[in-house]
């Protein structure tokens, strides 16, 4: 079997009609196959990868941290150095208000998160979402996309999730401040 055929057999794939392109490596901008075509990358991994692909620095910094260690506990269980120092980097860029971050791995999880983090901070039982947006494919911010091409297969969603246009004024009028019960 070819790697095209397992690829298909094997992964589950997000489109009808995927791109196939088999990509042997990236280098700044660019990624290639193993004909040596370059692509110029303008999704950058999903924005992952938004100074470009092997980046010497950053290519660098994972080396240094992997001869350390990989991946331990994440849940505020040990004190890890580069987490500590981001984690400060950033807290200094917040009202004092907003004095500690959650890292996460996705952003679908980071969705989760925010709209944990709104309903805690307002007591509110609604969530407001804009259409057209892409938020995530787990449950919960599956349930903030409309239209509901890609979420219909997988009603009920959660419950309590109007949705507005971008850049209308007028929508944010439909922003309740219903308490949850």
């Amino acid at each position: 079997m070819t790697k095209r055929q397992l690829f298909l057999q094997h992964l589950a794939q997000t489109s009808e009609t995927p791109l196939l392109l088999e990509i042997e490596r990236g280098e700044g901008v660019y990624l290639y196959d193993y004909q040596g075509k370059s692509y110029l990358d303008l999704i950058s991994g999903i924005s992952v990868s938004s100074i470009g692909h092997c980046h010497p620095a950053v290519v660098a910094a994972i080396h240094a941290q992997s001869s350390r260690y990989l991946h331990t506990m994440v849940y505020g269980e040990y004190v890890l150095t580069p987490q500590v120092a981001l984690a400060t980097y950033l807290t200094a860029q917040l009202p004092a208000s907003l004095s500690s971050v959650y890292f996460v791995n996705s952003g679908a999880e980071a969705t989760e998160g925010a709209m944990k983090l709104a309903k805690r901070a307002t007591g509110r039982a609604e969530i407001v979402a804009c259409r057209y947006a892409y938020h995530g494919s787990t449950q919960g911010a599956a349930s903030l996309m409309s239209p509901t091409d890609f979420t219909q297969p997988y009603y009920p969603l959660l419950p309590g999730i109007k949705h507005i246009e971008f850049n209308c004024l007028t929508c944010l009028e439909r922003i309740s401040t219903k308490q949850q019960q």
